[in-house]
């Protein structure tokens, strides 16, 4: 199924057009990136104390500007971190009224939040990823194959039901096909690459952890892959898990692998094609860089500045990611950078070729409104789910909704033994896996 070009909203092929001609313009010299830049942060700040209480009492309090009328004004404004956004969740909702919807997100901290979105930046966002898309052949009749999570057939109930026909509807509309990245074997990938050669797509999405594995495990299938000519494979939600991940793609498909930097709180950020850094959107954001990351001394933390209207500005926003060689301009804003540090979420061995990605971990719980975080811990003892929830909160209801989920994932899974603590394990830079493993003896997915 192709959509047809006149069925698309106007804004949204508005905003194709104008996101694509963005791609293809010249780029701005450091003195009018800075003055357009600065000029952003203003208008957004002034929105901000404006209809925000957050920002506004930050004001109130003496600890940020009343107004940003230069570079120290802005770099005196707090620092915004996940942790508020999750604590403080009533001081991010508008006075002006409620978003028109909400996304929830993991990241790279282990720190689950739901953040208000407006319409506007949704098809904003959407265009960003349409228009780099474009510029590698895709085309509104285009089909896409993606080796995703199934978060929608995790649910129970009729709820469930209605929720896996609706994706699957949006999806047959899009012209997507989408395939289980949860658990990966052998098996499953060479059914896979048999439904991909037979769909015929122009791109391929998916986690970075599952192509790989997809990838060593479809090796004979090289040739019939590299004869569909795919405009691009698109490596997203994580960093390659391995220093040859990339290469070994281009080789399987024969054609150009790109990587994605944004994150479902903090929207499109970067994009990278080949061996090429990763390029900033200097219209969407500004990115500082700020210290350095205890776990990774290469790697530079996060500081984002959305330069576009959100429903929930982030101004100064950590977002527990970092970046390795970054490239700035003499105002601070890092323009590219080599790649992203702090991505924690990975393809785990539960047998020998038979691997899970450990984001479906986070997928199996995050519908649960009394659990504030996940971790499973493997040991030679068995599988642990750690949870941190609410007070008071109904364990028995919640475990007896969450087993089922697991044991869709990996059979394994069913089995695990559930364990409530105070917080889950942090690395020295605030990172949390979704998965920690103990085993004296970790099978391989591939050798």
């Amino acid at each position: 199924m192709s959509i047809p070009l006149q069925l698309l909203s106007g804004r949204v092929r508005r905003g194709m057009r104008a996101a694509h001609a963005r791609l293809r313009s010249p780029v701005e010299t450091s003195a009018a990136l800075e003055r357009r830049q600065l000029s952003d942060i203003a208008r957004i700040w002034a929105d901000a104390v404006a209809d925000v209480p957050y920002f506004a009492q930050l004001v109130a309090d003496r600890r940020a500007p009343a107004a940003v009328r230069s570079w120290d004004d802005f770099r005196t404004i707090p620092v915004l971190t996940r942790q508020a956004l999750q604590d403080q969740r009533e001081q991010f909702i508008r006075r002006s009224g409620p978003p028109d919807g909400y996304v929830n997100t993991a990241g790279s901290t282990g720190t689950p939040l739901r953040i208000g979105m407006s319409r506007r930046e949704r098809d904003l966002l959407r265009v960003v990823k349409l228009a780099e898309w474009q510029a590698l052949g895709y085309r509104p009749s285009s089909r896409l194959f993606l080796i995703w999570g199934h978060q929608h057939l995790l649910g129970s109930g009729w709820q469930a039901d209605v929720g896996a026909a609706r994706r699957s509807l949006v999806d047959w509309f899009l012209g997507y096909r989408r395939v289980d990245a949860y658990r990966l074997t052998p098996e499953n990938c060479r059914d896979i690459a048999g439904q991909l050669i037979a769909f015929r797509p122009i791109g391929v999405i998916g986690y970075a952890a599952a192509l790989d594995l997809f990838a060593r495990y479809t090796r004979e299938y090289r040739a019939r892959l590299r004869a569909l000519k795919l405009g691009f494979v698109l490596i997203t939600t994580e960093a390659p898990p391995r220093d040859d991940t990339s290469s070994t793609l281009h080789d399987l498909f024969g054609c150009p692998i790109v990587e994605e930097y944004g994150g479902g709180d903090f929207g499109q950020v970067a994009f990278k094609r080949g061996s090429a850094p990763f390029h900033v959107y200097p219209d969407l954001n500004y990115v500082e860089c700020d210290g350095v990351d205890a776990s990774d001394p290469d790697a530079c933390p996060v500081l984002l500045t959305a330069l576009y209207y959100r429903y929930l500005p982030l101004i100064r926003y950590r977002n527990g990611d970092g970046v390795v060689e970054p490239r700035r301009f003499a105002h601070g804003h890092v323009a590219a950078f080599e790649r992203v540090a702090g991505r924690l979420t990975d393809a785990v061995a539960l047998d020998a070729g038979d691997a899970i990605h450990s984001l479906a971990i986070f997928h199996c719980v995050h519908n649960e409104r009394e659990i504030y975080n996940v971790q499973m811990r493997l040991t030679d003892t068995g599988i642990e789910i750690l949870l941190v929830a609410a007070p008071g909160a109904d364990r028995g209801g919640m475990e007896a909704r969450i087993r089922p989920r697991l044991g869709r994932v990996h059979p394994k899974l069913a089995a695990a033994r559930f364990t409530y603590v105070d917080d889950v394990e942090t690395s020295r830079a605030g990172k949390r896996r979704w998965c920690i493993d103990e085993r004296t003896v970790k099978p391989l997915c591939v050798a």
